[in-house]
């Protein structure tokens, strides 16, 4: 930094707010033969010490031109704290919703502990059983399994009848064979139409539809439910009278009597067979949906909260920290309002010392001692001493 031309003051001068960089102990030399020593203008170099306005040349603190800058950065950071400061006032409002909520569920929680504590049945009849259900899924898939077997069967036999071949087993004294067929027949039902693989399925939707009527909150749905049992029933003796009627057509041929289906053990067997059991699967297709619900009541519970609490950990990751902005803030003015002198004591001497150098002739020995003298009370007037590093405060920023 190039140090500004030094002014020569005279007697009349005054201290002036010009900080000026200079070696202290040349300087004073200089000035004081300039007015040969005077007391009143060494009073006033030393005040300009004092205010800043004389600093050693070393000195690197911050002056005047960079004051510019850190003010244009100073403004940034306000900035930014403002937007910071909105940001996290909302991110506040959307944790503290957030958290309203998760005490909301937690509530829900506790509420249902503290019902089945103090009624067990309901406890029983609203939790999740892993037992019950694990029973009612293996039923039911066996059940699945039997039901889709027997409804290809059935209709193979109801709408495809071999006539011949079952004359044949009549005569070999076979029977009419059974209504669930053989691995082999249940081969042969789908190759002669492989349609009868989807037969099962009406049933299947018929059951439900059974568990869909019964979760409606229409005041006639047990009038719907029991039309959907109606057509069911209706379709399964259909069934068990067509597969009648074809076997004893089957026995006519054979020169055998025949006998009406409502006295035929195995026309009710055929029905029993399909009806009844559509109807226990349905039960149990609805039983395993209302216990799977049940469990699903605590999960999603439980999962809300997760994802809740999910995203206030996000939510707080977001936040962006204002105690590190506002330090700099807090930096940078102290900056730009404070102006750091240096070591007062040292700064004093080394001027002194080339002050005084120039009274050593003994004709300028009385204007020496004054100027010790004011030097020493200036130091106890502010309090200087050894070590003393001085800030002092501008007059704005």
């Amino acid at each position: 930094m190039e140090k500004p031309k030094s002014t020569t003051p005279t007697k009349t001068e005054k201290a002036i707010h010009q900080t000026e960089y200079v070696n202290l102990q040349e300087f004073g030399y200089e000035k004081s033969g300039n007015v040969k020593g005077d007391p009143d203008i060494y009073t006033s170099y030393l005040n300009m010490i004092l205010n800043g306005d004389l600093v050693d040349e070393k000195f690197s603190g911050l002056n005047e031109d960079e004051k510019p800058e850190k003010r244009s950065k100073l403004k940034q950071l306000e900035s930014k704290l403002q937007e910071t400061g909105q940001q996290n006032e909302k991110l506040n409002a959307q944790i503290k919703e957030k958290q309203d909520k998760i005490d909301v569920r937690r509530e829900e929680l506790l509420d249902l502990r503290k019902r089945y504590e103090n009624d067990p049945e309901a406890m029983k009849r609203e939790t999740f059983s892993p037992f019950k259900f694990s029973i009612s899924t293996f039923i039911l898939i066996m059940l699945t399994g039997y039901l889709f077997f027997f409804y290809v069967s059935a209709a193979y036999r109801a709408l495809y009848t071999d006539f011949e071949g079952i004359a044949s087993r009549i005569a070999a004294g076979l029977g009419t064979g059974s209504i669930m067929p053989q691995p082999a027949e249940l081969a042969e039902a789908l190759q002669y139409n492989f349609l009868l693989f989807l037969v099962p399925f009406v049933f299947y939707a018929f059951g439900w539809a059974f568990h869909v009527i019964l979760e409606l909150k229409h005041k006639y749905k047990f009038v719907f439910l029991g039309g959907l049992i109606g057509v069911t029933f209706f379709v399964d003796f259909l069934l068990a009278i067509l597969i009648h009627n074809n076997l004893e057509y089957a026995k006519e041929l054979m020169g055998l009597g025949s006998k009406s289906w409502a006295g035929d053990p195995a026309f009710y067997m055929i029905l029993f067979l399909g009806f009844i059991v559509y109807l226990l699967w349905s039960i149990l297709l609805d039983s395993v949906v209302r216990e799977w619900a049940k469990r699903l009541v605590t999960v999603n519970l439980k999962k809300i909260l997760k994802h809740l609490r999910n995203d206030v950990k996000e939510l707080q990751s977001k936040f962006v920290p204002e105690d590190a902005i506002r330090f700099d803030i807090a930096n940078l003015r102290e900056d730009i309002g404070t102006v750091i002198l240096g070591n007062l004591k040292s700064y004093i001497d080394q001027f002194t010392t080339g002050w005084i150098s120039y009274l050593s002739p003994q004709n300028l020995k009385e204007v020496k001692m004054k100027c010790v003298n004011i030097k020493k009370e200036f130091e106890e007037k502010h309090a200087i001493k050894s070590g003393t590093v001085k800030v002092i405060k501008r007059r704005g920023i």
